[in-house]
């Protein structure tokens, strides 16, 4: 052999002996315990409220050979939190050994009796280790067990207002996790509040009244505590003497005692009633929660409030609004409506000169800055369930409210000196009864009188139309009809969950009729709208839609007067889906509902012409077609039709495959809605009784009518109409 041939063939001997010497080398992570975590569990699997049982877990290492032993090392006496890894004192000073079992994935440790001791700490420290034969081990794990509540609650976040003597303060009681292991529970008791309040100089606030209400209710004195502060002492919060020889600070604390309340919102909300201060004046006010662990609010909330001077300003209250030439109301202008009143002006002084009645009356040499000043602003809004701020498409600028107009012919014309103020509302719809408040604001931030007056608008050009209470006048291709304002409702529900021929018999027994499909497109695109709802200028339908109507979200009951057409039928996108008749006479479900429709578009959902035929699958079947084979030949009957018979007599009882339940349908009230058919198989696989329950909610039970056999061909796409029922359908009537 050629010396060279001999020194390769060594070499590579050489390497295959090395190579295969270390095939599959352990590395220190394989040998480390893995997902090491604490669990506030007793043994038993319980976690009884306040019980101090805790499990320390954790899966074995990826190499499982040669391993022998966990220990566990409580505290850092022995273990430091930085080791990586132990020498043969610590592991003979072991808190806790555990043989490996070499059973399951991971494995335990009750720690219930070894942490006993330290149970007035915050946290325990731990340290875990595997043990294998030999040298070569796993790394230390470190991780911590919490007994106590470090988790500070939340900040307080509060408002404020403020009047010339006056400031209010309002909050809700924060939240707290008083348990590490239960991060769900938010509902920690809080101890109190540290209050601060700081007046400029030379103002002494030492003995201002405090008044204090909690869910509405003013509270007992001992909540409040004069010059006395909370601090932490061990593990808990406690009330202690603050110094308070600062004439312009008042420390105080508030306890409460309660956690927050999540079943009654209106338990947690707290009102402080700071009274005796100067007008015009800036106070700094303060308020720190604090846990009864004595945890304080992870941050503390500051604010400036400033009180309003002593004098109100002055509103008039009269409106001047363009008549409608029809019944005289009220006009409207592209659902907008409008308005004009007379300004407002703030007194310097009193006894004023300026005289009120529904217009201010100023005497001559009563000018701007001798004896009064403009107002800063106005404030407009609405009643709906509460007062709510005019809807806007943006935010209203410092100068909206700058222009002024004046009267000229009947007319309205802008002039720099007028005694005018105008606004617009958007959104208002024909024949509505607006309910508004205005009030006027000072520069000191001082409210006038509110002005409250209702304003009845025109119904437009179909004032002559009389329609029944609750209804609207629409107009349609041909004529005028009358539909329901809202979706049909029994006393204040809105009825859903029900057949077309009740929703026909509802209608019917009032004197009405369900509305036609055609009459439904009438009112849904009034006006070119495409989504049956006033559509204004910057109108994003997949933003106004969603928060307005609701279609898509999910919540139902969340309605908003926005989500009104142009000649006020609210709701027709969104909510409830509705039953109308069809131009052909049939039944079928217009409009939108609040459940998320799946792999559909919200917005494209939403139009108007939309139409949905409720529809069930249903086995395709025959019981006298079959296909056979016979004398080697095969005769296809789907082809070749037996006319007579022949083959459906000789066929056996055993050769067709399925057999057909027929059951015979009534409604709620016993009206019969015809028959309706299951396989077999089909109501054995999806739970039988039960699956019929489901697929006819709401119909008295069905009546079995006969088992058929038959042969299944396929499925078909039956109409179901009759039988269809859904909690996210309702219906409206309408009226000629």
């Amino acid at each position: 052999m050629p010396i060279k041939l001999a020194l390769l063939l060594m070499l590579c001997i050489l390497l295959c002996t090395c190579s295969n010497s270390n095939n599959n080398p352990t590395f220190p992570f394989e040998r480390s315990i893995l997902d090491v975590s604490i669990a506030k569990r007793c043994i038993d699997g319980s976690s009884a409220p306040g019980a101090n049982c805790y499990l320390i877990r954790w899966q074995h290492p990826i190499e499982k050979k040669d391993l022998q032993n966990y220990y566990i090392w409580l505290d850092t006496t022995v273990v430091k939190d930085s080791a990586e890894n132990v020498q043969q004192w610590q592991i003979d000073a072991a808190t806790a050994v555990i043989p490996y079992s070499g059973r399951g994935d991971g494995d335990s440790l009750d720690l219930t009796n070894l942490i006993s001791e330290f149970l007035e700490r915050d946290s325990l420290h731990i340290a875990i280790w595997a043990q294998y034969e030999g040298k070569q081990q796993g790394a230390v794990r470190h991780l911590s067990v919490f007994f106590g509540d470090d988790i500070p609650p939340s900040m307080v976040n509060f408002s404020d207002s403020a009047s010339a003597n006056t400031i209010w303060i309002e909050w809700i009681r924060p939240t707290d996790q008083w348990d590490f292991y239960k991060p769900e529970e938010i509902n920690g008791p809080i101890a109190g509040y540290n209050v601060t309040i700081q007046a400029p100089a030379g103002e002494d606030i030492r003995d201002i009244p405090i008044i204090l209400s909690l869910s509405g209710n003013n509270v007992n004195v001992p909540n409040l505590r004069i010059s006395e502060r909370f601090r932490k002492e061990g593990r808990q919060a406690v009330l202690a003497p603050a110094e308070n020889n600062d004439p312009r600070i008042l420390r105080f604390a508030i306890t409460d005692g309660e956690g927050f309340d999540a079943n009654n919102p209106k338990a947690n909300e707290w009102k402080m009633e700071i009274l005796g201060l100067k007008s015009e004046q800036s106070y700094s006010i303060s308020i720190l929660a604090w846990d009864i662990a004595g945890n304080p609010s992870a941050a503390l909330t500051t604010r400036n409030i400033r009180t309003t001077d002593n004098i109100a300003p002055l509103i008039a209250n009269e409106f001047w609004l363009y008549p409608d030439s029809g019944d005289g109301l009220p006009r409207l202008d592209s659902n907008r409506l409008v308005l004009f009143w007379p300004r407002s002006v703030d007194p310097l002084y009193e006894p004023t000169p300026i005289q009120l009645n529904s217009r201010l009356h100023i005497p001559p040499g009563c000018s701007p800055g001798t004896c009064y000043r403009e107002v800063e602003r106005y404030i407009v809004e609405y009643l709906s369930d509460n007062w709510e701020a005019i809807p806007r498409i943006s935010v209203i600028p410092s100068d909206y409210y700058n222009a002024r107009y004046r009267l000229e012919n009947n007319s309205m014309v802008p002039d720099p000196i007028g005694e005018f103020i105008s606004d617009t509302l958007r959104w208002i719809a024909p024949g509505e009864s607006v309910t508004l408040r205005i009030r006027a604001v000072d520069s000191s931030g001082h409210y006038s009188k509110a002005w409250i007056s209702t304003i009845q608008v025109s119904k437009g050009e179909l004032w002559e139309k009389e329609c029944p209470q609750g209804f609207m006048p629409v107009k349609g291709e041909e004529d005028i009809f009358c539909m329901e304002r809202l979706q049909h409702a029994k006393g204040n529900i809105f009825e859903s969950n029900v057949l077309y021929i009740e929703a026909e018999k509802a209608c019917s027994d009032l004197g009405f009729y369900l509305c036609t499909e055609r009459q439904w497109n009438a009112a849904c695109t009034s006006r070119t709208s495409t989504y049956g709802v006033i559509e204004e200028r910057e109108f994003f339908p997949a933003d106004f839609l969603f928060r307005h109507c609701g279609v898509g979200t999910g919540r139902i009951n969340e309605r908003s007067k926005l989500c009104v057409s142009p000649d006020g039928i609210r709701d027709l996108p969104g909510q409830l889906q509705e039953w109308v008749t069809s131009n052909s006479g049939t039944p079928l479900l217009k409009g939108t509902s609040y459940v998320k429709f799946e792999g559909v578009s919200g917005v494209e959902l939403a139009q108007c012409k939309n139409r949905f035929t409720p529809t069930r699958i249903r086995p395709k079947y025959t019981t006298d077609t079959v296909y056979l084979y016979r004398s080697g030949s095969r005769i296809d009957t789907l082809l070749s039709i037996d006319t007579l018979r022949t083959l459906h007599a000789i066929l056996p009882p055993n050769q067709f495959t399925d057999t057909l339940l027929i059951y015979s349908l009534k409604s709620s009230a016993g009206v019969p809605i015809g028959r309706d058919y299951v396989n077999q198989a089909e109501y054995r696989r999806k739970g039988g009784d039960k699956w019929l329950e489901v697929l006819w909610q709401g119909l008295s039970t069905p009546e079995f009518i006969e088992p058929q056999q038959v042969l299944i061909l396929g499925d078909t796409i039956i109409n179901a109409s009759n039988l269809f029922l859904d909690p996210t359908v309702g219906f409206r009537c309408c009226t000629d």
